[in-house]
Protein backbone atom coordinates (compact mmCIF):
# COMPACT_ATOMS: atom_id res chain seq x y z
CA UNK A 1 0.00 0.00 0.00
CA UNK A 2 1.35 3.43 -0.95
CA UNK A 3 1.62 6.25 1.52
CA UNK A 4 -0.09 8.93 -0.63
CA UNK A 5 -0.67 11.57 2.09
CA UNK A 6 3.06 12.33 2.02
CA UNK A 7 3.06 13.24 -1.69
CA UNK A 8 1.12 16.55 -1.28
CA UNK A 9 3.24 17.43 1.73
CA UNK A 10 6.47 16.79 -0.16
CA UNK A 11 5.22 18.79 -3.16
CA UNK A 12 4.10 21.66 -0.90
CA UNK A 13 7.47 21.74 0.88
CA UNK A 14 9.37 21.52 -2.40
CA UNK A 15 7.41 24.39 -3.94
CA UNK A 16 8.00 26.74 -1.00
CA UNK A 17 11.65 25.71 -0.76
CA UNK A 18 12.18 26.80 -4.35
CA UNK A 19 9.89 29.87 -4.17
CA UNK A 20 11.50 31.23 -1.04
CA UNK A 21 14.92 29.76 -1.44
CA UNK A 22 16.04 33.09 -0.13
CA UNK A 23 19.36 34.50 -0.84
CA UNK A 24 21.99 33.13 -3.12
CA UNK A 25 23.85 31.93 -0.05
CA UNK A 26 22.95 29.18 2.40
CA UNK A 27 20.71 31.39 4.54
CA UNK A 28 17.48 29.73 5.63
CA UNK A 29 14.12 30.92 4.37
CA UNK A 30 12.46 33.48 6.63
CA UNK A 31 10.08 31.81 9.06
CA UNK A 32 7.02 33.87 9.91
CA UNK A 33 6.47 31.77 13.03
CA UNK A 34 10.02 31.92 14.35
CA UNK A 35 10.49 33.72 17.64
CA UNK A 36 12.21 37.05 17.13
CA UNK A 37 12.39 39.83 19.68
CA UNK A 38 12.23 43.24 18.05
CA UNK A 39 13.43 44.58 21.38
CA UNK A 40 16.79 42.97 20.61
CA UNK A 41 17.27 45.68 17.98
CA UNK A 42 18.13 49.20 18.98
CA UNK A 43 15.48 51.29 17.25
CA UNK A 44 16.00 55.02 17.22
CA UNK A 45 12.67 56.37 18.49
CA UNK A 46 11.71 59.84 17.42
CA UNK A 47 8.49 59.81 19.45
CA UNK A 48 9.13 58.73 23.05
CA UNK A 49 5.35 58.68 23.68
CA UNK A 50 4.71 56.12 20.88
CA UNK A 51 2.68 53.08 21.93
CA UNK A 52 3.32 49.52 20.70
CA UNK A 53 2.33 49.01 17.03
CA UNK A 54 2.44 52.77 16.41
CA UNK A 55 5.08 54.35 14.22
CA UNK A 56 8.06 55.59 16.20
CA UNK A 57 8.74 58.29 13.64
CA UNK A 58 10.17 58.58 10.17
CA UNK A 59 13.21 56.39 10.87
CA UNK A 60 14.02 53.04 12.47
CA UNK A 61 17.64 51.93 12.63
CA UNK A 62 18.72 48.59 14.06
CA UNK A 63 21.85 46.45 13.84
CA UNK A 64 20.44 44.82 10.69
CA UNK A 65 18.64 47.58 8.78
CA UNK A 66 17.66 51.20 8.36
CA UNK A 67 14.05 51.93 7.40
CA UNK A 68 13.12 55.52 6.64
CA UNK A 69 10.37 57.60 5.07
CA UNK A 70 11.48 61.07 3.96
CA UNK A 71 10.44 64.03 1.89
CA UNK A 72 11.94 64.36 -1.57
CA UNK A 73 11.34 68.11 -1.71
CA UNK A 74 11.57 71.11 0.63
CA UNK A 75 7.84 71.96 0.54
CA UNK A 76 4.47 70.73 -0.68
CA UNK A 77 1.74 72.86 -2.24
CA UNK A 78 -1.97 72.26 -2.72
CA UNK A 79 -2.62 70.96 -6.25
CA UNK A 80 1.06 70.33 -7.07
CA UNK A 81 2.53 66.85 -7.40
CA UNK A 82 4.99 65.75 -4.77
CA UNK A 83 6.67 62.60 -3.50
CA UNK A 84 7.87 60.84 -0.39
CA UNK A 85 10.60 58.23 -0.41
CA UNK A 86 10.70 54.97 1.53
CA UNK A 87 14.11 53.28 1.89
CA UNK A 88 15.41 50.10 3.43
CA UNK A 89 19.17 49.61 3.75
CA UNK A 90 21.07 46.65 5.12
CA UNK A 91 23.52 47.16 7.96
CA UNK A 92 26.72 45.22 8.59
CA UNK A 93 26.48 41.66 7.29
CA UNK A 94 22.70 41.96 6.74
CA UNK A 95 21.13 42.38 3.31
CA UNK A 96 17.62 42.64 1.89
CA UNK A 97 16.19 39.26 0.89
CA UNK A 98 15.64 39.49 -2.87
CA UNK A 99 13.04 36.71 -2.99
CA UNK A 100 10.74 37.77 -0.15
CA UNK A 101 7.62 39.59 -1.42
CA UNK A 102 8.39 43.05 -0.06
CA UNK A 103 5.40 45.35 0.42
CA UNK A 104 4.64 48.89 1.59
CA UNK A 105 1.08 49.77 2.63
CA UNK A 106 0.56 53.54 2.68
CA UNK A 107 -2.05 55.52 4.56
CA UNK A 108 -2.80 59.22 4.89
CA UNK A 109 -5.77 61.48 5.26
CA UNK A 110 -7.59 62.48 2.07
CA UNK A 111 -5.97 65.95 2.07
CA UNK A 112 -2.52 64.42 1.47
CA UNK A 113 -3.64 63.07 -1.92
CA UNK A 114 -1.74 59.77 -1.94
CA UNK A 115 -1.79 58.33 -5.46
CA UNK A 116 -1.13 54.68 -4.43
CA UNK A 117 -2.02 52.76 -1.28
CA UNK A 118 0.31 49.82 -1.93
CA UNK A 119 3.82 49.49 -3.32
CA UNK A 120 5.43 46.15 -4.22
CA UNK A 121 8.75 45.04 -5.70
CA UNK A 122 7.81 46.10 -9.24
CA UNK A 123 7.19 49.65 -7.99
CA UNK A 124 10.67 50.01 -6.49
CA UNK A 125 12.94 52.64 -8.03
CA UNK A 126 15.97 50.75 -6.70
CA UNK A 127 16.02 47.10 -5.62
CA UNK A 128 19.17 45.24 -4.66
CA UNK A 129 20.63 43.42 -1.65
CA UNK A 130 22.05 46.62 -0.15
CA UNK A 131 19.11 48.97 -0.63
CA UNK A 132 15.45 49.10 -1.64
CA UNK A 133 13.94 52.48 -2.50
CA UNK A 134 10.31 53.31 -3.26
CA UNK A 135 8.82 56.65 -4.24
CA UNK A 136 5.18 57.36 -3.38
CA UNK A 137 3.42 60.11 -5.32
CA UNK A 138 1.02 62.51 -3.70
CA UNK A 139 -0.94 65.55 -4.81
CA UNK A 140 -2.20 67.42 -1.76
CA UNK A 141 -5.73 68.83 -1.89
CA UNK A 142 -5.73 70.60 1.49
CA UNK A 143 -3.26 72.86 3.29
CA UNK A 144 -2.03 71.80 6.72
CA UNK A 145 -0.07 69.00 8.31
CA UNK A 146 -0.78 65.50 6.99
CA UNK A 147 0.68 62.26 8.36
CA UNK A 148 1.90 59.72 5.81
CA UNK A 149 2.14 56.27 7.39
CA UNK A 150 4.01 53.34 5.85
CA UNK A 151 3.55 49.72 7.00
CA UNK A 152 6.54 47.90 5.52
CA UNK A 153 6.95 44.10 5.27
CA UNK A 154 10.40 42.80 4.26
CA UNK A 155 13.05 40.23 5.18
CA UNK A 156 16.67 40.78 6.15
CA UNK A 157 19.29 38.04 5.85
CA UNK A 158 22.84 37.09 6.73
CA UNK A 159 24.58 33.98 5.44
CA UNK A 160 23.16 32.04 8.39
CA UNK A 161 19.81 33.65 9.15
CA UNK A 162 16.79 35.41 7.69
CA UNK A 163 14.35 37.47 9.73
CA UNK A 164 10.93 38.69 8.65
CA UNK A 165 10.26 42.30 9.56
CA UNK A 166 7.00 44.25 9.64
CA UNK A 167 7.62 47.80 10.74
CA UNK A 168 5.74 51.08 10.60
CA UNK A 169 7.24 54.51 9.99
CA UNK A 170 5.44 57.82 9.55
CA UNK A 171 6.20 61.42 8.72
CA UNK A 172 4.38 64.72 8.66
CA UNK A 173 3.93 66.44 5.31
CA UNK A 174 3.34 70.18 5.66
CA UNK A 175 1.27 71.53 2.79
CA UNK A 176 1.14 75.27 2.06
Amino acid sequence: MRNRPLVPLILWFGFWSVAFGGCESKAPTPNAHAHHEHADHQAVPTRPDAKPNEPTGPRIETGSFLLEVASTQPEYEVGKAGEVEIEIEGRGEWHVNQDYPIRVDLAAGPGAGLQQRELVRGDAKEFNEDKVRFVAALEPTEAGDHEVKCDVSFAMCTDENCVLEKRTVAMQVKVE
